[in-house]
C-alpha cells in the first residue's frame, strides 16, 4: 500500500460517559498528489486493542454529509438498530466535480475521477483495514452526484462494499441497464437503498424512478433492494429521513425480533429455539459481529412455545439459556414450566426452587418461581 502521512486531531471525550468520538485525519496521496482531509467517527467504547471488529459506513460528501449519517449511525446503534460502527467521510469542497469525473460513453472514472477512484481503494480503504478494527461488511453513503460516482465501485474486480446507499442518485440514462446487468451477475448479498424527496430535482427524479424501475425486475435473491419518495421533501431535506431508512433496511437482519419477524418467521419455524440461533449467526456472519442473544427476543421464543403449548421445544430453550445467560434464573425457569407442562411437579419444583438463587431477568421474578412453587406443592398435595 502506498504510504499516508497522517496529522491526527482526536476530540477531547470525558472518560466519565461514553459515546463516539471524532478523529480528522490529514492525508498526503501520493495518487492524487495533494492532501485531503478524512472523518473519522469511532463507535462507542472502542478499544484497538480489542479484537471486536465493527462494519465500516464510507461517506462521499464528507463535508457535509459525514454529520448526518455519523449521528444517524451512533443513535440507531445506541438503540441496537444496527451494529455500532465506524464512519469515515471524505471531505470535497472544491474537488467534487473532478473527484467525480466519468466517462460518459463507458461510465469508467477518467482523469482526476480515475485517481480518486485509485485513492478510495487504493489508498483509504487499506489504511483504514490497517489501522482500525474494520470487520467485514461495509456500506458507501454517496448523494447526487457521487452517488452516481460510487456507483462505479460496482464493477471493481471484488466489490469493496456490501451496501449502496443511493441519495437521489443523478445516475446517466445510459449508466442504468449497466447496473442492473451487474445485479443480475451478484453471486453474493448486496444491499442496494434507492430515495429521494418528492419535491426532488425533476431530471433527477426521472432518472431515479428508472434505475429502481430497472432494478425491480432483476432476478436476483442476492440483491436487497429497497426504494422510498419521502413525501413533502426536496433534494436536500429528504436525506434526514433517508439515511435512517436505508440504514435500517440494511441493517434489519441485526435488529431484536419484531412482530412482523414474529408472525412471518419465528411462528412457522419447527423449533423456535433453532431459529433464533441461526439469526445470531446469521449476524455474525454477516457484520463480523458476536453478538450474546437478547434477553427479548429469548422470550420472544417462550412466548411462542406458551401460544402455540409446544412444550418440547422449552428444553432447547432451557438449554440456550443456560449457555447465554448463566448467572440469570431463565434456564431454571423454563426447566421447571417444562416439567411441570409434563406433569413431573417434583422435578419442576427442583427446577424452581434451583432458580431462585440466581439473578432475575426477562421480567421472571423470583416471587414467580416460589407463586409456581406453591401452586404445585397444593395440587399434587406435597
Amino acid at each position: 500500500m502506498k504510504k499516508l502521512w497522517l496529522c491526527v486531531i482526536v476530540i477531547f471525550i470525558p472518560q466519565f460517559y461514553s459515546f463516539a468520538q471524532k478523529e480528522y485525519i490529514e492525508v498526503e496521496s501520493k495518487i492524487l498528489e495533494q492532501t485531503r482531509q478524512i472523518k473519522v467517527q469511532l463507535p462507542r467504547n472502542y478499544d484497538l486493542e480489542s479484537e471486536r471488529t465493527y462494519p465500516l459506513i464510507f461517506v462521499f460528501d464528507g463535508d457535509y454529509l459525514f454529520e448526518p449519517v455519523a449521528g444517524t449511525v451512533d443513535y440507531l446503534s445506541y438503540w441496537e438498530e444496527m451494529p455500532e460502527a465506524f464512519v469515515v467521510g471524505v471531505n470535497q469542497i472544491g474537488t467534487r466535480i473532478e473527484d467525480g469525473n466519468y466517462d460518459r460513453i463507458d461510465f469508467t472514472p477518467i482523469e482526476k475521477g480515475e485517481n480518486f477512484f485509485d485513492f478510495i481503494g487504493l489508498e483509504i480503504l487499506p489504511y483504514l483495514s490497517e489501522n482500525y478494527n474494520i470487520g467485514p461488511f461495509s456500506v458507501v453513503v454517496g448523494h447526487d452526484y457521487m452517488a452516481n460516482f460510487m456507483n462505479l465501485f460496482l464493477f471493481s474486480k471484488k466489490i469493496p462494499f456490501d451496501g449502496f446507499i443511493n441519495l437521489s442518485p443523478d445516475v446517466p440514462n445510459g449508466f442504468i441497464p449497466y447496473i442492473a446487468e451487474k445485479m443480475y451477475e451478484l453471486e453474493s448479498d448486496l444491499w442496494y437503498s434507492i430515495t429521494m424527496g418528492s419535491n426532488d430535482i425533476n431530471f433527477i427524479k426521472q432518472k431515479t424512478k428508472k434505475l429502481h424501475s430497472n432494478l425491480s425486475s432483476v432476478d436476483n435473491d442476492k440483491l436487497k433492494l429497497s426504494f422510498n419518495v419521502f413525501e413533502n421533501t426536496n433534494h436536500y431535506t429528504f436525506v434526514s429521513y433517508a439515511i435512517p431508512f436505508s440504514l435500517s433496511e440494511i441493517f434489519k437482519p441485526f435488529t431484536a425480533i419484531d412482530d412482523e419477524e414474529y408472525e412471518e418467521s419465528l411462528s412457522k419455524a419447527s423449533d423456535p429455539t433453532d431459529y433464533l440461533i441461526e439469526k445470531y449467526k446469521t449476524i455474525y456472519r454477516l457484520y463480523g459481529v458476536e453478538k450474546t442473544i437478547r434477553v427479548s427476543d429469548i422470550m420472544k421464543v417462550y412466548k411462542l412455545i406458551k401460544d402455540q403449548k409446544s412444550w418440547e421445544n422449552l428444553k432447547n430453550l432451557g438449554k440456550l439459556a443456560k449457555d447465554q445467560y448463566p448467572e440469570t434464573l431463565l434456564s431454571d425457569f423454563f426447566s421447571g414450566m417444562y416439567f411441570q407442562k409434563i406433569v413431573k411437579p417434583k422435578k419442576a419444583i427442583k427446577a424452581y426452587e434451583s432458580g431462585y438463587a440466581y439473578e432475575e431477568v426477562g421480567g421472571i421474578k423470583k416471587e414467580m418461581l416460589l407463586d409456581e412453587i406453591d401452586f404445585l406443592k397444593e395440587t399434587f398435595g406435597y
